[in-house]
């Protein structure tokens, strides 16, 4: 029997707009592990908005690749080389979460609907949470469940970590 999902008990807090102030990738998720790079730099751009009942809509991107394309040219007529430069950096996704604990803690399931990946098309991105208050402001620490793979094919573990604007 699936267990129920917990949205409703952390809706309050979980729902909302969402900063990402850090991206960190490491070689694994223990408490030796080593930070191994920061794809997005110090000052990652990325922004996850949680309605009120559940659905997520995921956005980060290289911020070193927005901008107007080194052509000139609209999106739609750029060249593919330089298009594929921007979209390497971007990654999107969006679906209604579920929210369950396991004996790990906290961790969402959302039901991909709509992604920049199309691997990821249909099927499911799971994240461990962790969610806590400091100095009055909200944060939550995310973690992709399985390791991710970065561009050069090496595989690694992500520490996402986002503050709450509104």
């Amino acid at each position: 029997m699936a267990k129920p999902s917990l949205w409703p008990q952390w809706r309050d807090k979980i729902a909302g707009g969402w900063k990402c102030i850090t991206y960190e990738m490491f070689d694994g998720s223990g408490p030796d592990r080593k930070l191994t790079a920061k794809p997005h730099g110090d000052d990652p751009l990325g922004r996850v908005l949680i309605s009120s009942n559940g659905f997520l809509s995921a956005h980060i991107a290289r911020r070193d690749r927005m901008g107007a394309l080194p052509s000139g040219n609209a999106w739609q007529l750029g060249e593919d080389k330089e298009v594929a430069h921007v979209a390497r950096g971007l990654s999107m996704y969006c679906g209604y979460l579920e929210l369950f604990e396991d004996e790990e803690g906290l961790f969402w399931k959302t039901k991909v609907e709509i992604c920049s990946d199309p691997n990821r098309f249909g099927g499911f991105e799971e994240r461990r949470i962790e969610y806590f208050e400091e100095d009055g402001k909200a944060f939550m620490v995310l973690q992709p469940k399985q390791d991710m793979v970065l561009e050069d094919g090496t595989k690694t573990r992500a520490i996402i970590k986002w503050e709450k604007f509104e």
